[in-house]
């Protein structure tokens, strides 16, 4: 009886101690401000692997992504934390930015434009009046393309005809 009790005792204490997400949040964006981004990734992720339905799961996923595309320029990573984002929290404000971002670095720091066209189909199905649909669009009739090829041919004036034309 006194084993049960002293184990009962010790799980409170471990668990009744551990940070609150919010406190591993400002642990985490404080060592972010200081560019101790390891850590930082480190809280973040710690925040969406124990409860995605955390309040703070949302903006810690998305901060892993902008630290890996933005700050480490670990394009891989960041393309897949963006398509990570999307996938926990499809109803967020900030999905369809974050769909459209994934597609955006495998096709054109990637170049995996097998991934970034399933990315940006998809991105064109679920969100076809979403302001970065002309740019999905553009970037699929472009992909593969050298700049010199669509810079000075009719590839922009075909994109903005498809939005008219979409629009009526």
């Amino acid at each position: 009886m006194k084993l049960n009790f002293l184990i009962l005792s010790i799980l409170v204490v471990l668990f009744g101690c551990s940070p609150s997400s919010e406190e591993t949040f400002k642990e985490a964006r404080s060592a972010e401000d200081q560019k101790n981004f390891p850590f930082a990734l480190e809280r973040y992720e710690q925040i969406v692997n124990d409860d995605t339905q955390s309040a703070y799961a949302e903006s810690s996923q998305y901060r892993i992504a902008l630290i890996y595309n933005n700050e480490l320029r670990e394009v891989e990573k960041a393309a897949r934390a963006y398509r990570k984002f999307y996938s926990l929290f499809p109803n967020s404000k900030d999905a369809p930015v974050c769909l459209f971002l994934s597609g955006f670095l495998y096709n054109n720091d990637l170049r995996k434009q097998d991934s970034a066209k399933a990315i940006y189909e998809e991105f064109m199905q679920k969100f076809p009046n979403h302001e970065l649909y002309t740019s999905a669009t553009f970037e699929l009739q472009t992909m593969g393309k050298d700049p010199g090829e669509y810079l000075h041919s009719d590839t922009t004036t075909e994109v903005a005809q498809s939005e008219e034309s979409k629009a009526k």
